[in-house]
């Protein structure tokens, strides 16, 4: 029989066996080797591992104790000259690390340094061990930062570098004005710093850190702003009022064209720009004040009082001391009343005669008028500005006619200017019965300054007559004293260069007071006469015989005392 063979038939399958090649089962027992290897010195090393560092300092290999002494050794002069510095908008500040570092804990560093390696799980473990033999081993510094030293030291920079907006300025030269541009405000967080400062000082980590600011925006140059502070005349240099020593410098006059300075600014883009001006230099400078200051005196006065009438005296005594000292500088004005203020009781003020609506009344702060008065003369002869000025109602003992201030606070005041080129100062003071009051300065000529007064008018007070039914005829009584009456004119004769000329100063006009006298009008008792017995007359021869008795008058007047005075 014939077998046949399916034509088409399919071949059977050939079995095929993976082999892994030589070298990487070589690789794999190395690796795994390796991770047993590994893992026993991670679970076995007794040291600090490998490539471990406590911030700069290194510890490899060493034992907790060891690291401990070297973290101890090399820790102070990381951090004894070291500083970190802040910068904060284009300033740099500096912290010196050893006022804000209150100490480095080495045995606890060296804690921190062991322990690289030795947390979290086994592959965790071995990873940190096998990243710290290439420098990713760092550990942390047990630093304490001294959060009161470095909130202080915060603080100090805050206050100087945290700004407002800074306007622009400007210096003057001999010929050149330079106009310097504004700066932005500055902001910061505070808060956010301190944290940052904290953990790199923590880290001893001294690199510079530069702090994220907020800035406000820049104030624009404004020229015609400027041209108002600066463009004017020379100020000569002044003297301290409250010290009198003290020298305040002199500053030049300037003038610039506006409309030029405004091109040159132009968009104000620029730091700082350069205008031309023009300047002009005072009369006094501040050397020339110092050498000159106070040198000459410029005028004297001196009026006379009754020291026994303590109260008047006493108000003289307060005005003179607030007076005493006071300086003008050139241009000031002075007041009276405000440099003397208020006379009240409270202010030791005792009642005095004064002139009150053409009458004398005793009120708080009589006879102040005397030191007013002996100014106004010594502010003629000094040749001063006067400025405001008022004579008595009726004329005073203690001036000249045509040289008294009067005074009355809220009402009159004695005003001058200092119109001289330095400053003056007034001394007053009370003694012996001597009110005297001195101007001191500096004499720029040989000015010499005497008065002249000229009489207009003359009121001549009348007697008036009352009837006083409480007295005899004959008898009188005085009321009211008479004050002659007077138109004046004061000049100021000025001496210069030997040549005189005249000034008028005031015009003055005081009224006349009446004298007013009361008289008697009780007529005297005539006295009772008997009549003679009658006798017979002689036949033929004619007589007369009697005679009539006369009572004579008496009087008694009281002395006429001068009633005045003045506030």
């Amino acid at each position: 029989m014939v077998k046949r063979t399916a034509k088409n038939a399919a071949p059977k399958a050939e079995k095929k066996t993976l082999r892994v090649p030589l070298a990487l089962k070589i690789v794999g027992g190395v690796a795994a080797a390796l991770l047993v290897l590994l893992c026993g010195f991670t679970y076995l090393y007794p040291n600090v591992f490998p490539g471990v560092t406590v911030g700069p300092i290194a510890v490899s290999g060493l034992s907790r104790s060891a690291a401990a002494a070297q973290i101890e050794k090399q820790s102070a002069p990381l951090y004894e000259d070291a500083d970190v510095s802040v910068t904060i908008y284009e300033q740099t500040y500096r912290i010196p690390v050893r006022d804000v570092l209150e100490n480095v804990d080495a045995a606890q560093s060296a804690e921190n340094a062991y322990a690289v390696g030795r947390t979290g799980n086994p592959l965790a473990r071995m990873w940190d061990v096998v990243t710290a033999v290439f420098g990713r081993g760092e550990a942390q510094l047990a630093a304490t930062v001294d959060e009161e030293g470095l909130k202080k030291a915060l603080s100090d920079i805050a206050a100087e570098a945290l700004t407002e907006p800074v306007e622009p300025t400007w210096d003057i030269g001999t010929d050149t004005m330079t106009i310097h541009a504004g700066k932005p405000g500055v902001q910061f967080d505070t808060d956010a710093v301190e944290q940052a400062l904290t953990e790199k000082i923590r880290l001893m980590d001294f690199e510079p850190y530069e702090v994220s600011t907020e800035l406000t925006e820049t104030p624009a140059i404004n020229v015609d702003k400027i041209a108002e502070q600066v463009i004017g005349e020379p100020v000569s240099a002044t003297v301290n009022k409250e010290d009198g020593k003290t020298i305040v410098p002199e500053k030049p006059g300037v003038q610039f064209d506006i409309d030029q300075a405004r091109e040159i600014v132009g968009d104000g883009t620029e730091q700082s720009y350069s205008v031309p001006i023009t300047t002009t230099q005072p009369k006094v400078t501040a050397a020339d004040l110092q050498e000159k200051l106070f040198r000459d005196t410029l005028a004297q006065a001196v009026t006379y009082l009754d020291e026994s009438n303590t109260a008047r005296t006493n108000n003289v005594n307060l005005a003179s001391a607030a007076i005493n000292g006071t300086i003008l500088n050139p241009g000031d004005e002075f007041s009276y009343n405000g440099v003397v203020g208020e006379r009240t009781e409270a202010r030791g003020y005792k009642p005095a005669h004064a002139y009150v609506n053409g009458q004398i009344v005793d009120e708080f702060g009589g006879g102040v008028c005397q030191p007013s008065s002996t100014l106004y003369m010594a502010v003629l002869r000094a040749d001063l500005e006067v400025t405001e000025r008022y004579n008595h109602s009726y004329t005073v003992a203690y001036t000249p006619l045509g040289e008294d201030a009067t005074v009355d606070y809220g009402n009159l005041d004695f005003r001058f200017k200092n119109n001289t080129d330095y400053p003056v100062k007034i001394l007053a003071q009370q003694s012996g019965g001597q009110m005297v009051m001195t101007l001191v300065g500096t004499k720029t000529s040989d000015k010499t300054v005497t008065t002249r007064t000229e009489v207009l008018e003359t009121y001549s007070p009348q007697t008036i007559e009352k009837k006083d039914n409480s007295m005899k005829v004959g008898q009188t009584r005085l009321d009211v004293s008479g004050i002659t009456g007077y138109s004046t004119r004061t000049y100021k004769q000025i001496t210069e260069n030997g040549k005189t000329t005249e000034v008028l100063a005031n015009s003055s006009r005081y009224d006349k007071r009446d004298k007013v006298v009361y008289v008697g009008t009780i007529q005297p008792e005539q006295p009772k006469t008997e009549e003679p017995p009658k006798t017979e007359e002689p036949s033929g021869d004619g007589g007369e015989a009697g005679e009539t008795a006369e009572q004579g008058a008496s009087s008694a007047a009281a002395p006429e005392t001068p009633a005045g005075g003045s506030a």
